[in-house]
């Protein structure tokens, strides 16, 4: 399995003060940072800490209540800091650099694996069937599945929909790619697979944010870990530093944790 060079220039993305409410809940609280070009940048923390939220927004599917999300300096979500709200078009037009992998691989069961991929090319690319069906072949032998192509998700195990569904983002040519806990719906001897396929992502020089839970991942493939609990950035930096030398007592204690619910060490 090889993935080739991506056509599109990374993209870098920009958070600052960012505020999400939920009601009297506040999801996030004060977030600013920075993810940089070609560059990967793991969210770690418990659950419920914030990490796929802080995603979300970063692509407006949650609409953030303050602050700025930018890729490169284009603001993400409203037409002026704190402003109106972007129109339906401007909104599908922006999401057109930004791919996203969710928990679940969300694939259509009526259409095979080549026609899954497809679809969003003619449909939002606005390519020819057989331009796009081309680009289809072409992503699904990236990530490995050129023999998969004509079977329904019915027939694929769980890494592979979850590597169909990769192809359909990097199909689309995206500048960032965003990655909701890939693998936490597999089972185990699944999330290799998939695993292998990021980190070929991350070798070409994708853009790529990740909330994972797999701390192996994170600890090797990452340019920086960012750790979060309840709604607020508490740590950043390199993975050796976040790993190896935790000065925060909130971190420290979550990686002692995961170290005896998993019995290994990073």
């Amino acid at each position: 399995m090889s993935l080739e060079p991506t056509a599109t220039t990374p993209a870098s993305a920009h958070l600052r003060a960012v505020n999400k409410f939920y009601g009297d809940f506040q999801a996030l609280k004060d977030i600013t940072l920075d993810i940089p070009p070609g560059k990967v940048t793991c969210l770690i923390g418990p659950s419920g800490s914030g990490k796929s939220t802080l995603l979300r927004c970063i692509n407006f599917l949650e609409e953030y209540d303050s602050g700025e999300v930018r890729i490169d300096d284009r603001l993400i979500g409203y037409e002026t800091p704190g402003g109106r709200r972007m129109s339906g078009r401007r909104l599908r037009e922006m999401r057109r650099d930004i791919g996203m992998v969710f928990q679940q691989f969300n694939l259509w069961p009526h259409m095979t694996a080549l026609q899954n991929v497809a679809e969003g090319l003619e449909r939002v690319r606005g390519l020819k069937h057989a331009e796009a069906t081309e680009r289809a072949r072409e992503a699904l032998a990236k990530v490995g599945l050129a023999d998969k192509e004509a079977n329904h998700p019915s027939r694929l195990s769980g890494g592979q929909q979850q590597r169909v569904a990769i192809a359909r983002a990097i199909a689309m040519q995206p500048r960032i790619m965003l990655f909701d806990e890939p693998t936490s719906a597999l089972d185990p001897e699944l999330v290799g697979e998939v695993l292998a396929v990021m980190k070929q992502l991350a070798a070409e020089g994708m853009t790529m944010v990740v909330v994972t839970h797999e701390m192996g991942f994170a600890a090797h493939v990452a340019d920086r870990v960012v750790f979060m609990e309840r709604g607020e950035l508490v740590a950043a930096g390199a993975p050796r530093e976040i790993f190896q030398n935790p000065t925060d007592q909130r971190l420290a204690s979550f990686l002692q944790g995961y170290r005896e619910r998993n019995s290994l060490d990073f």
